[in-house]
This record gives C-alpha cells, structure tokens and sequence, in this order.
C-alpha cells in the first residue's frame, strides 16, 4: 500500500489530529479481565533479509562454515516462511501488546523472487500477518517502477520514514505507524538504506542513491518522534532499521526518542541486544536477527511507570524446518509460488565436494569459483563479482540449476556475460576504494556487502586497521605488479586488461559488450555438466597482512 506525503508533512503533524489520526493502527483488544504478569510489557517479533526465500534454505553463519557440512547433515535446513508463522503463532498470543515487523530485504535473493522481480513473494508475505515493514535496499533491486508496482500489493502497512520521490521531494510511504495495542501505544518508524534505486533520494535533504548522506537524517527523525510524543504520548518508540550493525549503532547516539532499533542489512545474529545510549539520555536497544529465513527475533520490553523501558526477555531463535510444522495456509501458497520452477531448479547438474559459501571480507569459495570459471570459459585477465551477502549455502552433494541461480544471483547484470578491457588504474581504484569503505572508521561510509570479488589472477595483500588509501600493501594481476610494498607502479596503472563478468566493470560501463546467445547462468551451468565434480576453495588471492609482520 503506497501514498504520496507532501514534503511539508512533518511540519503539519501535530497541527492536523484528523492526518495523525489516519497514521494510527488498532492492534489486538484485551482478551482478558485476569491480572496479566506482562501487561507492562510489549513484544516484538520480527525478521530481517529474508530475501525471498519462502521455502527452507541451508544457511551457514561464518563461524560455523568450516563445520557446515556435519551441521547441515543432522540439522536439515533452516527457515521457511511457513514456519516462522507458525512460531509467531505460538509467541504473538503469550503478550496482549505484542507486534510482528520485518525490516526488510524480501524481494530479491531467491531464485523465483528473481525470476519474478519480487512478485512471488507477494502473496506469502501478505498472508504471514506482519502488522508493517520498512523496506530494504535490495527490495528496489528492479528499478523503481517494479518496486512502486510490487509494494502496492502489500496489504499491510510499509513505513519509509526517510524515503522520498527525487523529483517531487515528497515521500513514498507514510512517515510512521502508530499501534494501539491491549494498553500500550506504539510508534513505528521506517529507516531506508540509501542504497535505494535511481528515482529516489533520502532524507529532506534529497541524498541521492548510494550517498551516505543518506544516512544523516538524525535531526529530522527525532524531531519527528520528538513531534509524535507530545502528540501522540506513546509508550514505546519502534524503528525498523535496515541501515546495517554498524551503522544503526551509531545513529542510535546520534537521534534522540527512540526506544529501539529492530536492524537489518549486514545479515548479523545479535545474542544479546546492545544498548546505548542518544543524545536525549535515553537508552536505545539494537538489535538484529541474522537473514534468510533462518531465525525469529523476538524482544519483550517492560515499561515502566516513569515511561523508562528495560529489556524483559529476549530470544534469537534459529528455525530448524524439521522440527517446526509449517503453518499449511502459508505453506500452500509457498508451494504454489515455487511450482512454476521447481522442475528446472532442481534439475541435477553435477556435484559439489566442499560446501559452498557466499561470504567472506575480501573473497569466499562461492565467487571464487565463479570469477575463476568465468575468465577461463573467455580468455579474460580478469573477472569481478559483487560482494553481495545473500545466496543460500549449498552443502557437498549434488548440484541443481537453483543451486546455480542462487550463486550467480543474475539479476545483477540482467543474466548477461559481460566482455571487455580496463586500465590497471580501474582495478586499483575498486580495491583501493572499497578497502577503504569496508575497514574504514566511518560505517556511514560502507554501504554494505563485502568487498568485490575477483578471479585468482588478481592478488592482492591488505591491513585493516590503516588509514585511508594505505590498506593495499601489494596488488598484482597477473604477474604485473600494481602496487608493491604500498608503491604504485605508474607504467603498470596504464596497462589495458580483458575482463569477463556478470556486471561491467564500475565505474565504466561502457567497457562492456555483453556476450550474444548466451546467459551468466547458463555458463556456469555448463561448466559443472561438463567437470561433474566441483570443490571450491579459498586461496591465497587475498591476504590479510597483521601490522607488524
């Protein structure tokens, strides 16, 4: 459901009752006339970078990929949107004030939310009973035409605080929420990530897409919410964030009135709920319940009789599918979304000896066997591939044609092949810049995903903790050094190498042709059919270099 707000609405909140009125949402009534021990309390269930996928997923975490193979043997897959709805089911209930939110990343990731920009998802996402959502940046990854159509078939509320329409200034989705619940008011807000799509901006200020200026909306949001609680005199102040870890740590002290930042984006399971501290005094609690599917936060905060709020109970529940009966009415329309593709995308192609793996800082087993495969198949010096961080994790065992849609994610690059040349320059200024932003002191300035992936003949060693354009401590393609010992090698800056990958080389997309009667899935298709047996590994291509040694 989308509408049009003027820019002036903020200014015209608390002078128009009958326009905040129309912002406000009835929860569920008392059920009860008992003495409820948790009538203090609210409950917030929610999820975050679900990216489509609808069905149960094998999903690694970094820290346990080395032993994913064993876990993934006895505990199964993870997720299914089916089963989330069945824990909500059992959780939603034990609270009288209690909401389900999801903080974005739906549309894009899986192989049928690619192949139907988004819209298969629309109809499970409508019947799991969220009460709002934010959106996230991949969710605008089809322009901004499917993302206007597809978000208009939501049936519950999308809230997008900061995002406006970059040539009206006007925004999107209505500015905030507000839920009465059993006896407890909450204000629901809206954080878009600035990596939105071109016919967007963020903030008052109009930040254009990928800005990170886009993240500076701090004076505008708690004057808003600063706004809301003398209007509105809410108990509880709600932001569905997918700003990322980082970032929404530190807007947490940068913004002043919100109670709690239910976060997303950077894919990180929070064990516990970090708790700092805004420019008003007030405690602010983050947190943030890891993607795919795979898990259901859930934060019950008690509020107290002087309006503080402390943390009463908190869970980050990892969903395994076997042991969770799948809600059917979900289930079935799960089912019915995934027909239509189920006989190609699980179509056999071969095998995998080691499990595959998307993430990683600097390279993962899953890209390296895409940039390596794709600058053998043409010839190329070199192949890049976007750090994205969604992508199911594939166990040793047979390969299918999803399995492919999931590695190659081809909605980057529209399923092409891209081929053509670069100077050493463009190769150096991408790590160099994206070092920068991914180790950097400034998360405003990461806009997320891990840093561009490439083939094993660009290798490159690097320090973290460094400043700015000091990272690179060596870069070579081929055996043409770029950078050696932090010096650059001007000659070799000028040097022209072929490339081949499923996006042209930033920032010059004109360096790329793409590939005639052929597709970036179908290549790596016929490279597994044609070697059968697979093993992915990581290499030396990216070495982190301690200071010191």
């Amino acid at each position: 459901m989308r509408s049009n707000f003027p820019r002036s609405l903020f200014a015209r909140l608390v002078a128009s009752p009958l326009l905040a009125a129309s912002l406000i949402g009835a929860g569920p009534a008392a059920a009860s006339t008992t003495v409820d021990p948790h009538a203090d309390e609210v409950r917030l269930l929610w999820t975050n970078d679900t990216h489509g996928f609808f069905m149960p997923v094998f999903h690694a975490e970094p820290e346990n990929v080395d032993q994913y193979a064993g876990l993934a043997t006895t505990e199964g897959k993870l997720g299914g949107y089916a089963q989330i709805v069945t824990l909500v089911k059992r959780y939603k209930p034990q609270r009288a004030n209690a909401l389900f939110l999801d903080s974005g990343d739906t549309f894009d990731g899986s192989p049928v939310a690619q192949m139907t920009r988004g819209e298969a998802v629309i109809p499970i996402f409508n019947a799991m009973g969220y009460d709002a959502w934010v959106p996230g940046n991949r969710d605008f990854a089809f322009g901004k035409e499917d993302f206007l159509r597809v978000t208009d078939m939501i049936t519950f509320p999308t809230v997008g605080t900061t995002l406006r329409d970059a040539e009206t200034g006007e925004l999107v989705f209505q500015p905030y929420k507000i839920m009465q619940l059993a006896n407890k008011k909450v204000l629901l807000l809206g954080l878009v990530h600035p990596l939105v799509t071109e016919g967007f901006a963020l903030g008052e200020q109009l930040a254009p897409s990928g800005s990170p200026d886009g993240f500076a909306v701090a004076d505008e949001v708690s004057a808003l919410v600063a706004q809301l609680r003398a209007s509105e005199n809410p108990d509880l102040v709600v932001a569905m964030s997918h700003f990322g870890k980082l970032q929404d740590l530190k807007f947490a002290t940068e913004q002043a009135g919100i109670d709690v930042i239910l976060g997303g984006h950077s894919h990180d399971v929070f064990t516990d709920p970090a708790i700092l501290q805004g420019t008003d005094g007030r405690n602010v609690i983050v947190v943030q319940a890891g993607s795919h599917g795979a898990y259901l936060g859930m934060l019950d905060i008690k509020v107290e009789a002087n309006g503080e709020i402390t943390v009463a109970g908190y869970n980050v529940e990892r969903i395994i599918s076997k042991d969770v009966t799948p809600d059917p009415q979900v289930l079935a329309l799960a089912e019915q979304a995934y027909a239509p593709f189920k006989d190609y995308l699980e179509t056999r192609i071969g095998y995998t000896a080691k499990t595959i793996f998307r993430r990683g800082d600097t390279q993962s087993n899953m890209a390296n066997f895409l940039c390596d495969t794709y600058a053998e198949t043409f010839g190329a010096d070199l192949c890049h591939f976007r750090g994205i961080r969604y992508g199911a994790t594939i166990p040793p065992g047979p390969l299918t044609i999803g399995d492919v849609w999931n590695m190659v994610s081809p909605n980057w690059g529209d399923n092409k092949v891209f081929t053509g040349a670069v100077k050493g320059k463009v190769v150096y200024n991408i790590i160099n810049n994206l070092l920068n932003q991914q180790f950097g002191t400034d998360p405003y300035r990461w806009p997320g995903g891990d840093v561009m992936r490439w083939n094993g003949n660009v290798t490159y060693k690097y320090v973290k903790n460094a400043a700015d354009n000091e990272h690179l401590v060596s870069l070579k393609i081929g055996k043409d050094y770029l950078v050696k010992n932090g010096v650059i090698d001007a000659a070799n800056m000028e040097k022209i190498y072929t490339y081949a990958s499923t996006t042209p080389v930033p920032p010059v997309p004109e360096s790329g042709t793409p590939v005639a009667d052929t597709t970036a899935v179908d290549e790596i298709i016929h490279y597994i059919e044609s070697r059968q047996t697979i093993s992915p590994t990581l290499d030396g291509r990216t070495v982190e270099i301690k200071k010191g040694n």
